[in-house]
């Protein structure tokens, strides 16, 4: 992997500098550093700032497993584009309503219940974000054993949901859902670009990496030798840097085009 800000990984950012690309940033692990619990993840001050000043001079894209709900109180306004679920909520054309993933994550909620995955770990805990459910296990005494005893639970779910693992966390999908890639090239088309920066951190960023055009520019933050990103960040701090650059290089009259 080569460092975005060597001399490679500058010179396509440099190819960023005109036109109309998107701008697309997962969020936790990202904007935001990775914390014990959900619910305490913020942006700091500045990278508040900075993605606000950036949106208004460009397309920005928020593209989280969060839900869209939690993700408005987490954000400055003005982004381009909210898209939550790991691309199952938010996208153009996608009304408010819309059913999907529902009745499949309620089923999947009341079903592990009915395991007690209290009695496998108290630290475990499912989060509900309408269309997909999280499970987490960061803070299990045993992170081996309660990975390995979800793994047997979510065999035993009805319909059968696909999963997205990340950082102590299990991911459920409902069969047939899109991904982060997906949700990217639909908001490419949605502004009609080619050419998209995406940033990331975990596995289901990784599918992004993976399929991603040659015209778009994928930023792991911190370096994996496994990853299929082009570029890497050492540390989420150093997303400062990438937005204050973003932000150099595209002029004020600049102006997103919105959903």
């Amino acid at each position: 992997m080569i460092h975005l800000f060597s001399a490679p990984g500058n010179a396509a950012l440099r190819d960023f500098e005109s036109g109309n690309p998107l701008f697309a940033f997962d969020f936790d692990g990202t904007l935001a550093p990775i914390v014990e619990h959900p619910d305490a993840a913020r942006l700091s001050p500045i990278v508040s700032r900075l993605i606000g000043h950036l949106a208004e001079r460009a397309p920005v894209a928020i593209v989280s497993g969060r839900s869209i709900e939690d993700l408005r109180h987490r954000v400055p306004d003005g982004m381009a584009f909210l898209v939550g679920n790991h691309g199952n909520e938010g996208l153009p054309g996608m009304p408010d309503d819309d059913a999907y993933g529902l009745a499949e994550c309620a089923a999947w909620e009341l079903q592990l219940k009915a395991l007690a995955l209290e009695t496998i770990d108290p630290a475990i805990f499912i989060e509900h974000k309408g269309r997909t459910l999280s499970v987490h296990y960061r803070q299990a005494g045993d992170a081996a054993m309660a990975e390995a005893a979800l793994k047997a639970a979510f065999e035993r779910l009805d319909p059968r949901p696909s999963i997205i693992t990340g950082k102590a966390v299990f991911n459920l999908l409902p069969p047939g859902g899109r991904t982060k890639y997906d949700a990217v090239r639909l908001l490419a088309q949605a502004i009609d670009t080619n050419r998209v920066l995406f940033a990331g951190d975990d596995v289901t960023d990784e599918i992004v990496f993976a399929r991603a055009p040659f015209t778009w520019l994928t930023v792991r933050v911190g370096q994996d030798r496994t990853s299929k990103a082009r570029f890497f960040l050492n540390h989420q701090v150093e997303i400062v840097t990438l937005l204050e650059r973003l932000l150099h290089t595209r002029p004020v009259a600049d102006r997103p085009t919105r959903a």
